[in-house]
C-alpha cells in the first residue's frame, strides 16, 4: 500500500509540473567546419550520410581516420572546394529550393547530381 502512495504522488507531482520547451537543436559550431554552417547537428550528419552515398566512398577517403577535424587528407579541401561550388550553383539558380524530408539541405545542386555513386564526376556518353 506504501509503495502505491508514493508511486501516486510521483505521478501526480509529474502531471502538475509545468512541461518545459523542447531544447533548441544544436548548431555545429566547430571551427573545422567553413562550409556546412548553419546546420544542426542532425542536419550535419544526414549531409555527410548523403555525401558519402553520392560518390560511393566512406568518411576516411575524405577525413584522416580518428581525426575528422584534420585537414591532413587532400581530399577534404577538393570536397570543400566542391561544396562552395555547389552553394554558389543553388544560390544563383535554385534560390527558392524547399527541401523535403530526407532531401539534402543544401540545395537542388548536390554531391549526386554530377557523381551519381562514383568517385569522379559521370560524363554524357
Amino acid at each position: 500500500m506504501r509503495i502505491l502512495a508514493v508511486c501516486w504522488m510521483a505521478v501526480a507531482s509529474l502531471a502538475a509540473a509545468p512541461a518545459q520547451p523542447p531544447a533548441a537543436p544544436v548548431i555545429v559550431d566547430t571551427p573545422g567546419v567553413t562550409v556546412l554552417r548553419g546546420l544542426t547537428v542532425r542536419e550535419f550528419e544526414a549531409e555527410m550520410q548523403l555525401m558519402t552515398q553520392a560518390l560511393g566512398l566512406s568518411c576516411g577517403s575524405c577525413h584522416v581516420r580518428g581525426n575528422f577535424a584534420s585537414d591532413g587528407n587532400p581530399r577534404k579541401a577538393i570536397a570543400r572546394r566542391m561544396l562552395e561550388m555547389t552553394k554558389t550553383i543553388n544560390q544563383q539558380f535554385f534560390p527558392d529550393y524547399k527541401p523535403a524530408d530526407g532531401e539534402s539541405r543544401l540545395g537542388n545542386v548536390t554531391c549526386f547530381t554530377c557523381h551519381q555513386g562514383s568517385d569522379r564526376p559521370k560524363s554524357a556518353p
